[in-house]
């Protein structure tokens, strides 16, 4: 039954997915078409050779789940659980070696060579981490003249915070692609990042960088940090569980939500997420472009949109301490 679940759960990903490659893929195979033309090909043939090109280029630079494409090393078991997630890093470092290799030895276009480099290496890693941490965001700020310097300073360290994640997703992306030994030098630095940011805290946690160990394995640290950030939030929250009851908005929804993600797989947490992030796109303080990332799977925090019930039970809190100081 769950099996069943997950995988309808994923046909929206998986058209997402093919849209992506299809739309992407829609001016490589007309330029490819129209080549091959120029050339003397009769159309029908063209049109095959340049939809072959365009799958075969798809299947080398995507998630691909021929056995042809997945190497011993990610079929074993070590692989299962210290490379899952890295079957496109993996290709791309295949791709940026053979290219590397390639230009060592003189052999094919060196323009090519160079710009498969530095495409795979950099550009598209960069764009895919920028994404995921939302770096968009910053361009709907506001500007600088109408800011404070507190706030200044608050914007620079959390442009600073975005820049360091980014190019710490990039340099794990390059490390995992390598291999297994890549995925263990990835977990070291993500120890010592971990040190680093604990001690520009006013009261740093040094044994947090500890858990940075499971990074080695991502199915390992999903389930751990999941379940890690359900009891914090029992713990944290519990006078607000308590108030809220069978709200829809009570953090334990969500909290129980990754309980079951962590144990089962059933990915319930991504659930309530959702369900918190259209009720946010639709308040009337949240603006058009926040409301469509939200929409797209990005989280409050990521986008700058300040949820009003936190505000307001600041001021519960306040209001019961004054109460209790004045009897």
């Amino acid at each position: 039954a769950i099996s069943y679940i997950l995988s309808k759960g994923f046909l929206p990903t998986q058209f997402a997915d093919s849209f992506a490659i299809a739309s992407g893929g829609a001016t490589f195979y007309r330029n490819r078409l129209n080549k091959y033309i120029k050339e003397g090909m009769p159309v029908d043939l063209a049109e095959q050779k340049a939809f072959l090109d365009f799958y075969e280029v798809a299947e080398e630079t995507q998630q691909s789940a021929r056995t042809d494409r997945i190497s011993m090393e990610q079929a074993s078991v070590a692989g299962r659980l210290i490379l899952a997630f890295a079957n496109t890093p993996m290709q791309y470092a295949r791709l940026i070696k053979k290219a590397s290799i390639d230009l060592k030895n003189g052999r094919g276009d060196w323009k090519t060579n160079v710009s498969k480099i530095v495409y795979y290496g950099l550009i598209q890693n960069l764009i895919f981490n920028a994404l995921q941490n939302a770096m968009f965001a910053m361009m709907f700020d506001e500007d600088e003249e109408d800011l404070d310097k507190s706030e200044l300073e608050i914007r620079k360290k959390k442009e600073e915070t975005k820049a360091l994640r980014i190019a710490n997703g990039m340099a794990d992306s390059i490390l995992r692609g390598t291999g297994i030994y890549g995925a263990g030098v990835a977990a070291l630095k993500n120890i010592i990042f971990e040190l680093y940011n604990q001690s520009q805290k006013n009261n740093p946690k040094y044994e947090d960088a500890a858990l940075e160990l499971l990074s080695f394995s991502p199915p390992i640290d999903s389930k751990v940090t999941k379940f890690r950030s359900a009891l914090r939030t029992f713990s944290w929250n519990a006078e607000e569980i308590k108030e809220r009851g069978f709200d829809l908005k009570n953090p334990a929804y969500l909290a129980s939500g990754q309980v079951i993600s962590a144990f089962t797989n059933v990915p319930m947490d991504r659930v309530f997420r959702k369900i918190n992030n259209v009720r946010a796109a639709g308040r009337a303080d949240t603006e058009a472009w926040q409301s469509l990332a939200l929409l797209a799977g990005w989280s409050e925090w990521e986008l700058g949109v300040k949820d009003p019930d936190k505000y307001v039970k600041k001021k519960k809190k306040k209001e019961k301490k004054l109460k209790k100081f004045v009897l």
